[in-house]
């Protein structure tokens, strides 16, 4: 079934306007003509190589990640993203990509809600919040793992920073719970200092780390992918509600895990 590129636009506008995305973003057109005239439809979390490679022509491709997201100098097309470019030009292809925007509408509360559990936990700011029974941190972390069906998550212990108070005991026990998909930990300025505070997010940096663990603030780390690679069941739910056919194409993890075991 044919359709004008400008028609998933609006959609996508409709459900997650692109003026909420962050001013970093760059989310919206990433590439072809609002008069495009296209026929098929593929979600996935990102354009990956394999996935252009196979895409039929005519094709619209709706991403979480945006494909163009620094400004390009120069178009060399054995690197990324303008390998990739080149083939959906080839294909007659565009692709739409919605980000920030997304997370805010769908995605943080998606990922809490159902996959996490807490139907309580309300928007507040860019994250997910809500309070819940008292655990300890290790047992949190344990408790995500779980319900992400994920491999593994790490966490951060925040310092004693209520010294000699009455809030410096059992600082272990949390109580209060930041939840946002991607990489979040830049934005734990946010989040007020207090104690029995974790934030759940992804791709935690060493340094990010260390400085939440000086201000107190608990970290759990349940990995990017895992956080947001629901993103296309939830988009190519929204797409058929709307009365259009949408092929999810896998993107997988591109991180491989090994351990050592006696």
């Amino acid at each position: 079934m044919a359709f004008k590129l400008k028609e998933i636009y609006d959609l996508c506008e409709s459900i997650s306007p692109f003026d909420t995305q962050e001013s970093w973003d760059k989310s919206g057109l990433n590439l072809g003509r609002f008069d495009d005239e296209l026929s098929h439809i593929v979600v996935c979390l990102e354009l990956t190589l394999d996935i252009a490679r196979n895409l039929k022509p005519n094709t619209l491709v709706i991403t979480h990640h945006p494909l163009i997201f620094t400004p390009l100098t120069q178009i060399h097309t054995r690197s990324y993203p303008s390998n990739l470019i080149s083939i959906l030009l080839r294909k007659n292809c565009a692709l739409i990509s919605l980000h920030t925007n997304f997370d805010k509408s769908h995605l943080n509360a998606y990922l809490t809600h159902k996959i996490l559990q807490w139907e309580h936990f309300v928007a507040q700011d860019f994250f997910m919040y809500g309070e819940i029974k008292p655990i300890s941190l290790k047992n949190l972390a344990l408790q995500v793992c779980q319900k992400l069906q994920a491999k593994a998550v790490s966490y951060i212990q925040g310092d004693d920073i209520y010294e000699n108070t009455q809030e410096s005991s059992s600082l272990d026990s949390i109580k209060g719970v930041y939840v946002v998909c991607g990489s979040g930990c830049p934005l734990s300025s946010r989040i007020p200092q207090k104690p029995h505070t974790c934030l759940i997010t992804g791709d935690i940096k060493h340094h990010d780390a260390m400085i939440a663990k000086s201000n107190g603030l608990n970290l759990i780390d349940m990995g990017h992918y895992e956080s947001e690679k629901y993103f296309v069941e939830i988009f190519q739910s929204i797409l058929q509600n709307a009365g259009y056919n949408a092929i999810i194409a896998d993107c997988k993890n591109p991180f491989y895990f090994c351990s050592i075991t006696d």
